[in-house]
Parts: structure tokens; sequence; C-alpha cells
């Protein structure tokens, strides 16, 4: 399985949410901020809106939002 992608701002703090829970869970992440330009492109071409980070890609999907993507993550990796 490839690593997923995560999509934040790193001052967001509901971003932060996200990271922490998989740091606390021992899951690598491929972080992405959204303010760089090459990122911030990536995730307008998936689909995604950097106004309503934090996105997870994995397995082919855009997953939106903290508890979207903590769900995932747990049936996953947890």
């Amino acid at each position: 399985m490839e690593t997923p992608v995560l999509y934040h701002w790193a001052p967001c703090a509901t971003c932060s949410v996200t990271s922490q829970f998989a740091d606390e869970h021992g899951i690598a992440l491929d972080k992405r901020d959204v303010e760089l330009e090459q990122p911030y492109q990536e995730l307008l071409a998936l689909g995604g809106d950097a106004n309503l980070i934090p996105y997870l890609y994995a397995e082919g999907q855009l997953i939106q939002g903290n508890d979207a993507i903590i769900t995932y993550l747990t049936e996953h990796f947890c």
C-alpha cells in the first residue's frame, strides 16, 4: 500500500488533529502543505478545495475532513 498523502496547511489547528492522530498511531503520511504551489495544484487537480482542508489521498480516492480521514486511517492502519 502506498503512503497516503495528507494535504494540509501547516499552521492550521484543524489539520493538526489528523496529523496528531497519525503520529500517535505510528501511521506514516506524506504531508503536503497546500501553502506551497505544487501541493496546492495537486490538490486542485484531484478535485479538492484548499479552503476545505485537510484532505487525505489514498487508494485513488480523496477523503475530506478530520472525521472521515481518521475513520479511514483507523480502518486501514489500526
